[in-house]
C-alpha cells in the first residue's frame, strides 16, 4: 500500500492517540480513513539522446515503480500457487507505551492497462492492496495484554492511484481507504465517542500522508526518468 506512501501505518495510530484528550483505552479500537489527493507536473515524454519512453504512464506501468507504491525499500516478493506476485513489506519501527511495533504488510499490486483517450492523452489506473497484516511486537512483559492485543491488530484497504498524461502535463490522483481494528481486554473499555474522534483524526492523517506519498511519487519519477540507462 501506498501506504502509503503511507509509510508507516501504526505511526498513524501512535499520532491518532496521542492526539485524543487520555490517550489510549482498552476496548475495541476502530479507525476508519478515508482520503483523496492530487497532483501535477511538466510531461517528460521521452529522453531525446536516446529516444527511450520516459513517460509517467511507463514509470508507473513498470516495477520500477514498485517501491514508491508500496511505501517501504523493505520488500521481498514471492508468486502465489495462481501465479500472481506478492510482497511483503515491512513498514517501519515504531516506540508505543513501551513496546516496538514493527508493522508487516502482504500487498499485492494491480495494474490496468493505460489507453489512449482524448486525443493524444494517456490515461492509467493502479491498485496497491493489503491482503495480510501483521504486526511484530519487541519488549513488554511476557504475556503483556497490550502486546497479544497488537500482534492480533487487523489492517484492511487500499489506495488507487489514476493518472491522465498529455503532451504537455500529467495530473496524478490518489484515492485511500485504510481500516484498523485493535481488539484490548474489556476491563478497560473506551471512553464514550473514542472510535468516533480517533477516524476523524486518523482520516485527516491519512489525506496528508497521502498527498505527501503523490509528491513523492512525482520526485520519484521525474529521478527515473532523468536516469540515463546503462548499458550492459
Amino acid at each position: 500500500m501506498m501506504k502509503l506512501h503511507i509509510h508507516s501505518f501504526t505511526t498513524l495510530l501512535v499520532v491518532t492517540a496521542a492526539s485524543i484528550p487520555g490517550g489510549v483505552f482498552a476496548g475495541t479500537i476502530r479507525f476508519v480513513g478515508i482520503a483523496s489527493a492530487s497532483v501535477r507536473g511538466d510531461a517528460i515524454l521521452s529522453n531525446n539522446d536516446e529516444g527511450n519512453d520516459k513517460s509517467l504512464s511507463k514509470f508507473l506501468s513498470s516495477d520500477e515503480s514498485n517501491k514508491i507504491l508500496l511505501g517501504t525499500e523493505k520488500f521481498s516478493s514471492a508468486s502465489t500457487a495462481a501465479g500472481d506476485v506478492i510482497y511483503e513489506c515491512i513498514q517501519g519501527s515504531v516506540a508505543w507505551f513501551g513496546l516496538t511495533l514493527i508493522p508487516i504488510f502482504i500487498n499485492r499490486i494491480e495494474r490496468g492497462a493505460t489507453a489512449g483517450s482524448f486525443g493524444s492523452q494517456e490515461e492509467g489506473r493502479v491498485i496497491t492492496l493489503i491482503e495480510e497484516a501483521r504486526t511484530d511486537v519487541q519488549g513488554g512483559g511476557l504475556g503483556s495484554a497490550l502486546e497479544s492485543a497488537m500482534k492480533l491488530s487487523e489492517f484492511d484497504g487500499r489506495t488507487i492511484v489514476t493518472w491522465k498524461e498529455g503532451k504537455s502535463s500529467y495530473h496524478i490522483e490518489g484515492d485511500l481507504v485504510l481500516n484498523l481494528t485493535i481488539k484490548l481486554p474489556r476491563i478497560l473499555p473506551l471512553p464514550p465517542g473514542f472510535n468516533a474522534i480517533g477516524s476523524k483524526i486518523f482520516e485527516r492523517i491519512c489525506r496528508e500522508r497521502l498527498q505527501q506519498n503523490l509528491l513523492d511519487t512525482k520526485a520519484a519519477y521525474i529521478q527515473w526518468a532523468e536516469t540515463p540507462k546503462t548499458h550492459n
